[in-house]
């Protein structure tokens, strides 16, 4: 295979147990391409077509040479990454609707100013994305519209999350501990089950948000109030 496919068609193609570190896919077409157990390191698939593509047990990150795979402005509408170490590879400017992360290691992946709603069409408000088991600790998601998405099961300590609309997203087992999301929006997002301690109802839109009682103390923990649980009447 050429070091540079360029804008060669590689639809459909099988990669297994390949070695394909540094190899050059900027602008190729990989509609469909299954990617098996494959050494990714930074791999550039720069305005990839990658629709369809799938993702299994492959390592896209070298913590020795800190150089990871290169994503960005690709297209990944329905691909899905399984089992896969994304340690901050770089996903942003992508169209990405129907993009699934699956038992990835993730920390530090950016995925900011992604594009996960319908590609097509003008209902610019239905968005689909896919995460779960994965640890996207230090994650970037900011700037992106997340609307009803189910990021469930994820360790997500220190995510960026500026700018991101996540009204009815699904977080059931997520650790969301000391995010950041400036200007981020929470209405209808079901937190039940999900781990926080720094979500400030004074600075992010947490309208309908449904939580267990058990979080009302920890939502009320910013805001200064504290909360005697105690059956004892103190006047009595």
């Amino acid at each position: 295979m050429a070091n540079n496919p360029g804008d060669g068609r590689l639809d459909d193609t099988v990669f297994r147990d390949e070695d394909l570190s540094g190899m050059d896919f900027q602008q190729a077409e990989l509609v469909d391409a299954v990617f098996e157990n494959c050494t990714l390191i930074g791999t550039n698939f720069r305005s990839a077509n990658l629709a369809g593509a799938r993702f299994d047990r492959c390592h896209l990150f070298d913590p020795d040479k800190n150089l990871a795979a290169d994503f960005n402005f690709a297209t990944l509408t329905e691909a899905h990454f399984q089992h896969c170490d994304l340690t901050t590879v770089t996903l942003t400017h992508c169209r990405a609707y129907g993009l699934v992360l699956e038992h990835c290691q993730a920390q530090g992946s950016d995925l900011s100013r992604s594009d996960f709603t319908l590609p097509i069409g003008t209902d610019t408000g239905h968005a689909a994305f896919t995460m779960s088991h994965c640890n996207f600790a230090y994650g970037d998601l900011s700037n992106t519209y997340l609307k009803g998405c189910k990021l469930t099961d994820n360790r997500m300590v220190e995510a960026l999350l500026h700018n991101c609309l996540l009204d009815g997203a699904l977080f059931t087992g997520s650790d969301l501990s000391n995010i950041s999301g400036r200007g981020m929006s929470l209405k209808g997002a079901d937190l039940r089950g999900a781990t926080f301690n720094n979500l400030d109802p004074r600075e992010i839109d947490l309208d309908g948000v449904k939580i267990t009682l058990e979080q009302t103390l920890w939502l009320l923990a910013p805001l200064g109030v504290e909360v005697d649980v105690g059956t004892d009447n103190p006047a009595g």
